[in-house]
């Protein structure tokens, strides 16, 4: 009996569902008509102009036809953007009935809850019910995730060195920033700066069975000789100010009251450079082992020289859509004059993994 009357809900939600979509479709083709039929209208208004303009021999039958063309060109793409507004929140009307449908909720109760979005680049959360305005300055947290390793040349931007004596691809850098982003210019722009601040983790990882060493203020690697060697790294832990410019290389955009928006939830290439400058909090050393009875061993430490206090680097970031990847390269060295080591100068290559919208 609960079984039926379960399914006599879910049919009634999503016949609800079916009609709600009905009377949405049925509208966003009447608002498709009436534009159509609107611009149309305004570009006859033109071209008449123009047909006058030539009638009375103020312009050239060649001139008379290049406008015309760009009077055309000019309708149709208002009409296309225009109309692509309108799907957009068909789309939203339309996710929002279906959910509405399965869990049984009032439209009103989902205006304003986070959206969850999961793309190549991991997950993105924001919210629901904003404004163009309002999509165009944002507070996010993000994460990103990048291979690290050691360059010999301050200059060098070459992630894979093999002489680092790092093991690369296990050597790697989590960031969590809490950025803000203000567009540049008006809402047309496709200009933004992007500033915060950031907590970051670079592990690196060196070949086995090296570990790190530090003996009478000297820094080194050498053998592990205590048993067999599991895991060696050394972590920096920094506490960072980034910002960055970034460019939208080909701009979409919407109109919404009478005005015309850069639209960021559409998807485009966009390239950043910027800069940051960070504090070490903390330098720990850290191995596993097992000893000469093949018992599981562990031990740490904190560094007290070797590692720079400060740091300062450069990044240059490419993305499409949710998919943001960057290069990152330090100009300060990591490490200073009492760690005896090959490679000093840091790089990383990576990916944004997740962002949450505020």
């Amino acid at each position: 009996m609960k079984v039926k009357i379960l399914l006599l809900a879910m049919l009634s939600s999503f016949a609800t569902a079916q009609t709600t979509l009905d009377n949405q479709m049925k509208s966003y083709t009447e608002k498709v008509n009436s534009i159509v039929s609107t611009e149309k209208a305004n570009m006859k208004t033109e071209t008449d102009k123009i047909d006058e303009a030539f009638s009375s021999g103020k312009i050239t039958k060649a001139e008379q036809i290049s406008q015309k063309e760009e009077v055309s060109k000019k309708y149709e793409a208002i009409i296309n953007d225009k109309i692509e507004n309108e799907r957009i929140q068909l789309d939203e009307l339309t996710k929002t009935a279906v959910t509405n449908s399965v869990y049984n909720t009032k439209p009103d109760t989902l205006k304003n809850k986070d959206v969850f979005v999961f793309s190549t680049s991991g997950l993105t959360i924001r919210k629901r019910g904003k404004s163009p305005a309002q999509y165009l300055k944002s507070s996010t947290l993000s994460v990103g995730y990048a291979f690290a390793n050691l360059t010999k040349d301050k200059g060098s931007f070459n992630p894979f060195e093999n002489d680092s004596e790092m093991r690369i691809g296990n050597s790697h850098s989590v960031e969590v920033q809490f950025r803000t982003d203000r567009q540049l210019g008006g809402f047309t722009s496709p200009w933004f700066i992007r500033y915060g601040l950031a907590y970051r983790t670079d592990t690196y990882m060196p070949k086995r069975p090296q570990v790190f060493v530090q003996d009478n203020s000297q820094l080194f690697l050498e053998d592990f000789q205590e048993g067999r060697l599991k895991r060696s790294k050394l972590r920096n832990v920094y506490l960072t100010l980034p910002i960055e410019f970034q460019l939208y290389l080909n701009p979409k955009y919407t109109e919404y009251d009478g005005k015309q928006y850069l639209d960021v939830r559409k998807k485009m290439w966009k390239v950043g450079l910027g800069a940051y400058a960070g504090i070490n909090t903390r330098s720990i050393v850290k191995v596993k082992y097992y000893n000469d009875d093949d018992k599981f061993r562990k031990y740490d430490y904190t560094l007290d020289d070797g590692v720079n206090a400060f740091l300062f680097g450069g990044k240059f970031s490419l993305g499409y859509g949710g998919v943001n990847l960057f290069i990152k390269k330090d100009f300060t060295p990591i490490f200073n004059s009492k760690a005896n080591l090959p490679n000093k100068n840091g790089i990383q290559i990576g990916i944004e993994i997740a962002n949450i919208d505020f």
